[in-house]
């Protein structure tokens, strides 16, 4: 999956007088692809948006950390940020009209109708589903607490393979429950036939990164393998580019690996988190960083650094212009000429996507749409909880909660 966006400003650098219309575009793996952009053609009527159902748990999400420590004692420095928090909510994903969505809640993946919100299908694993499901070729694919990866077929939910990189031997108490000393905690990326996941918990323990085919579970073939690490523990959505695939670490800075081979290549940055997007220029951006927290610039490539935006908490990139939430404050600002393009008003920014030509960001009990071009506020909404995943895509918004409620929106008729 490679994220090309195209724009009627796009066409007109061809000499050609046209615009493509709005369609119905598919959302299919966290934060849409593997660069984890968050940024969609999807254009939505953001004007006529109404509530279309609600989805609630009868259980709220149940995070594998419970948050920042109280302060930094060695340090003395408070008010840290939460450098783990991959499964506030759960996190959706939007294709051919349906929404899947894995639950730390009940161990299970669900699969929705995403026009009327109707359950279609669930499938029960032995542990915790804390990051968004991927689509590929008509397959799901996600990770569980109970260590293994797991692909279904995804109109029907029947079982098509799942592995288990190490024998899931002794258990360990986790969140209330038991658990396996190698936990899947980083999800499934799919690349051009091959599914990459990790299996970590203990930094002492040795950790786990495998690249299995993806119609067969099995290692084999070329591109294909299984390779440790010792003290890492791998943990949040992994990213893909051409050559690499980077696994974030939470408190520590991520880890680069050959996409082909597997071979280990350092870390990226300075500091840890596990909110993380590439930019088709192969920019790296991740954060909150150590202490405090900031969102870090970095050349995937070449690794030299940027930029970093202190307290930022989170932001996408679209071309030249970066729009970064922080401090109660949404801006835009040009990448290059670091020039402030516009700044406006955002109440305790969680989370944040560009859809077409509009901003999309959650906050506690409330998401609103931005106009990305001069920050006007187009629509508000409250919602239950707070707004931390947020997904645009077959002509809907869904709003995810940290109170375990799936906020869907539409156009009214």
């Amino acid at each position: 999956m490679k994220w090309i966006p195209l724009s009627c400003g796009w066409f007109a650098a061809l000499g050609l007088l046209i615009c493509l219309p709005a369609r119905a575009e598919d959302w299919p793996a966290y934060r849409h692809d593997n660069y984890r952009s968050g940024v969609t053609g999807e254009s939505l009527d953001v004007k006529h948006l109404e509530k279309s159902w609600v989805y609630t748990s009868p259980v709220p999400p149940q995070p594998a950390w419970e948050g920042p420590a109280k302060w930094d004692a060695y340090a003395n420095i408070k008010g840290l940020k939460s450098m783990r928090d991959y499964d506030s909510v759960f996190y959706t994903i939007v294709v051919g009209g349906m929404l899947y969505f894995g639950s730390t809640a009940d161990d299970a993946v669900h699969a929705l109708d995403a026009r009327t919100g109707e359950e279609k299908w669930t499938y029960i694993t032995d542990g915790a589903v804390r990051i968004a499901p991927a689509w590929w070729d008509g397959r799901l694919y996600f990770s569980s607490d109970d260590g293994h990866a797991y692909c279904l077929d995804a109109e029907t939910g029947a079982l098509l393979w799942k592995y288990a990189p190490v024998p899931p031997g002794d258990l360990t108490p986790s969140n209330g429950k038991m658990i396996p000393l190698w936990p899947c905690r980083s999800g499934v990326l799919v690349e051009e036939g091959i599914a990459y996941f990790t299996a970590a918990l203990l930094p002492w323990k040795e950790s786990y990164l495998c690249a299995v085919d993806a119609k067969t579970g099995k290692i084999e073939g070329p591109g294909s393998f299984k390779v440790s690490r010792e003290h890492g523990t791998m943990e949040g959505a992994l990213l893909a580019t051409a050559e690499k695939i980077y696994v974030p670490q939470g408190r520590r800075p991520p880890l680069v690996f050959h996409r082909k081979t597997g071979a280990f290549e350092g870390t990226l940055g300075s500091g840890g988190g596990v909110f993380a997007f590439i930019t088709p220029d192969q920019h790296f951006f991740h954060g909150p960083g150590n202490k405090t927290g900031w969102i870090e610039d970095t050349h995937a490539q070449t690794r030299d650094a940027f930029a970093r935006f202190d307290d930022a908490q989170c932001m996408v990139i679209h071309g030249n212009t970066a729009y970064v939430a922080k401090n109660e404050i949404l801006f835009a600002m040009d990448r290059e000429k670091r020039t402030i393009h516009w700044q406006v008003p955002c109440p305790d920014p969680r989370a944040l996507i560009l859809a077409g030509d509009t901003l999309f960001a959650g906050g506690n009990g409330h998401a609103s749409g931005f106009d990305s071009r001069n920050g006007e506020r187009l629509w508000h909404t409250p919602v239950s909880g707070t707004a931390d995943g947020i997904t645009a895509a077959n002509g809907g918004l869904f709003i995810s909660t940290t109170d375990g409620a799936i906020h869907a929106f539409r156009t009214a008729n």
